[in-house]
């Protein structure tokens, strides 16, 4: 199912489950508020017609529940890693969603939990629920779309910006839907607080931050290089993107305990190409290490490799 086609289905009246995956966070949370705002109207009843859960195994006890002075119940369920499902639980799931007339069910997955396959061999995951589920993609939008997405953005703050503005900022900025959001809001702050309705051109670099989409390899490199607030910076944007903290904990700890290691070696008086050997690193990262381990101390490392070491255990 499309995006546009389940904007249409998004209704009092409508029924049965939706599974929403993708790589755009910003409208599948855009999507899930519309959902919540048509099927839970009065809020006053809310709290009876609307549950989030994270066990899957609650899901056949929730679609018992009958709405309370309502059409319809919404049930959201969140980070469950469908990977993960075993055969029997897969089933039950598919025979339990055939029923479900009161109740509408909104799968919420992120990055990495459900897996489509592709148009032409969709994955078998993806066969199974969709005989019972709407699954629906937010994939990142073409450069096009966000240009007419944006000029509507900016015209819901008071302001207006022409194409070829909108293209130069998408330019600036990337195609992240969130930091977009955020960048025209800035902006159309700053032109009103001038007076202004109309977004120029040369205001997107006063006011706009550059932005290219990070990712592990920025981050290691922000912390090789001892540079807190960039690396900060690095670790805001990939909470915005949900990744897993396991996983950015692991970078952190790797890239220490590589300092240390080639430190260690540097210190004893090993050549270039005797670390190359003892470490199995390429020559081109051991000198962008030794470059990083100017003016750093083998106690100071000491404590760092410690905290990642108690991190990991927690």
């Amino acid at each position: 199912m499309t995006v546009s086609e389940l904007d249409k289905q998004i209704k009092p009246n409508m029924r049965g489950a939706y599974l929403f995956y993708g790589e755009e966070e910003y409208l599948k949370l855009r999507y899930r508020e519309k959902m919540r705002a048509v099927l839970l109207e009065d809020e006053s009843l809310a709290p009876f017609n609307h549950s989030i859960i994270t066990d899957i195994t609650r899901l056949a006890g929730e679609v018992e529940i009958l709405p309370m002075m309502a059409d319809r119940r919404l049930v959201e369920v969140e980070d469950v890693n469908f990977a993960k499902l075993n055969k029997d639980t897969l089933e039950a799931l598919v025979s339990l969603l055939e029923k479900p007339e009161d109740t509408v069910v909104l799968f919420f997955t992120r990055e990495g939990e459900f897996s489509a396959g592709t148009a032409k061999k969709p994955s078998e995951l993806f066969k199974k629920l969709s005989a019972v589920v709407n699954i629906v993609e937010f994939s990142k939008q073409a450069p096009n779309r966000l240009a007419t997405w944006a000029a509507k953005h900016f015209a819901s703050h008071g302001t207006f910006a022409e194409g070829d503005v909108c293209h130069a900022l998408i330019e600036r900025c990337g195609t992240d839907m969130n930091v977009l959001a955020n960048e025209i809001a800035k902006l159309a702050a700053y032109a009103l607080s001038l007076g202004e309705t109309k977004i120029r051109r040369d205001m997107i670099p006063i006011v706009v931050t550059a932005y290219r989409e990070s990712g592990a390899f920025d981050f290691v490199n922000a912390i090789m290089d001892g540079n807190t607030s960039y690396a900060f910076a690095l670790f805001t944007d990939m909470k915005r993107r949900r990744e897993k903290p396991v996983e950015i904990a692991a970078a952190i700890s790797r890239v220490i305990s590589e300092l240390r290691l080639v430190k260690t070696y540097a210190d004893a008086g090993l050549s270039l190409a005797e670390m190359m050997a003892a470490t199995k690193m390429k020559e081109y990262s051991i000198k962008l290490r030794l470059n990083a381990l100017r003016g750093r101390t083998a106690a100071e490392l000491d404590r760092a490799v410690e905290l990642c070491y108690e991190t990991d255990l927690k």
